[in-house]
């Protein structure tokens, strides 16, 4: 049994879908008795960034098949939905019983600057996790400015609200983009080139600084870069505000390379794949602490590449992950040193502290009991169908995978068995944050 605190042999004791006790091995008698000899019994994953509601079936069995029982998504507002709307719209998607796993909500913004405290205050108490900006994206319209993060962050603080930025200087960007399209510049390469890491960190160091002003908790999402990674280091040793790191999977196993290759085009996000070099920093973040979360980023639908770079004018990006996430950093981080502790922290443990989810994530009593059992000893190499997410699509088709999860129980039930979804009965729910030790 591993947590971010150790690696122990014991019983696990469940009852009702809770775990009630850590006993020493041979000690608990049950009427089920579920043998882990020789594997490792690990927390359920916690993924902190996905994309889901555009098909929230497939998606959540891709999530459990890859031994995450819990997906903290984002809601997707319609054109001119306001955020209220688009959250409760999420809330009713989830009630209707579609989710194999638990689901936590985080609130999308697409008019930050029209964010109200009456509006953050209903978000939470319907249960959001967090809210979430851009600093991004003027072409769509969904940019927030100064002032409006910085009131969002004023009144996020009041309710107890972290706030999610994406951290890009997006006036840039749209410079670049325009400088690009004269020049009559498309494609993969393009896409990464107006979206250079300097502009993340020009983000990271605005975020930082205005949630400083606001005495608000900060969530960097998917940090790519070293100077980015750098500015959280100095802000947290400064005591310049409270900040949670995230990166995503991606960009700590895949690098630009890939945009000179056959797969570019599937393989556009934003911030965009790095060079070897910002690979390297977000990896060395992983080791040394400095990130609390990794998550997958996926993207069930994908979203058409602005048309003044795109080649033939239907270029997308977003990419799949949810299934991927917790096997592939398991095999990659075991494979270079990093201890398994410090990656079921930031594969579970990290991300359900990070919003409130107190029973997700541990192994400990009164925990629900979501666990997933993984044989270290196999290895296999993942393909486009590995986790059947219904994308058609893969980062990681190729990729050689050392560890396999022979199970994966959520609340005490089990939801996949020998790489097969086994769940029946009751469906996945939504799981409501701990605010000040209650829940809301």
């Amino acid at each position: 049994m591993t947590t971010p605190t150790g690696t122990l042999r014991a019983d696990v004791a469940v009852a009702e879908g809770r775990i009630v006790g850590i006993e020493a091995p041979g000690t608990v008698s049950a009427e089920q008795v579920v043998d882990a000899d020789g594997l490792h019994v690990l927390p359920g994953g916690v993924d902190p960034h996905c994309h889901l509601m555009a098909g929230l079936a497939d998606s959540t069995r891709a999530a459990a098949l890859g031994g995450t029982t819990t997906a903290l998504s984002f809601s997707l507002p319609d054109d001119g939905e306001e955020t209220v709307a688009a959250f409760e719209r999420a809330r009713d998607l989830v009630a209707q019983g579609l989710s194999a796993v638990d689901v936590g909500l985080h609130a999308m913004c697409y008019r930050p600057n029209e964010l109200t405290t009456e509006d953050l205050t209903k978000l939470a108490e319907l249960g959001a996790d967090a809210v979430k900006v851009f600093l991004a994206y003027p072409e769509l319209g969904i940019m927030a400015t100064g002032d409006g993060l910085y009131r969002t962050m004023l009144a996020a603080k009041a309710v107890g609200l972290p706030v999610q930025v994406h951290c890009e200087d997006g006036e840039v960007v749209e410079a670049l983009v325009e400088e690009a399209s004269a020049g009559g510049r498309t494609g993969a390469r393009t896409f990464g080139g107006v979206r250079p890491p300097v502009l993340e960190e020009i983000a990271v160091r605005r975020a930082l600084g205005i949630s400083g002003l606001a005495g608000a908790r900060l969530y960097v999402t998917h940090l790519s870069s070293r100077e980015a990674i750098d500015h959280v280091r100095t802000a947290r040793a400064a005591g310049e505000t409270v900040v949670t790191a995230e990166a995503c999977l991606h960009h700590l196993l895949l690098t630009d390379d890939e945009y000179d290759g056959p797969r570019a085009d599937t393989l556009l996000v934003a911030p965009p794949l790095r060079a070897q070099d910002h690979v390297a920093a977000v990896r060395e973040a992983l080791r040394d602490g400095t990130l609390d979360t990794v998550g997958s980023d996926h993207s069930q639908e994908r979203t058409e590449v602005d048309r003044r770079i795109s080649p033939c004018g239907d270029t997308h990006y977003g990419i799949p992950g949810i299934g991927a996430r917790l096997p592939l950093l398991l095999s990659w981080g075991l494979d270079n040193g990093i201890p398994l502790e410090r990656l079921v922290h930031v594969l579970c443990t990290g991300p359900a502290d990070a919003f409130g989810h107190r029973s997700k994530g541990r192994i400990a009593p009164g925990a629900d009991a979501d666990l997933v059992l993984w044989d270290p000893a196999e290895t296999w190499v993942a393909d486009e169908s590995s986790f059947a997410d219904g994308t058609g699509i893969s980062p990681y088709a190729g990729t050689p995978v050392r560890g396999v999860i022979r199970s994966v129980w959520a609340r005490g039930r089990e939801l996949v068995r020998e790489g097969a979804f086994t769940g029946t009965g009751e469906p996945g729910r939504q799981v409501i944050p701990e605010r000040d030790g209650q829940a809301r």
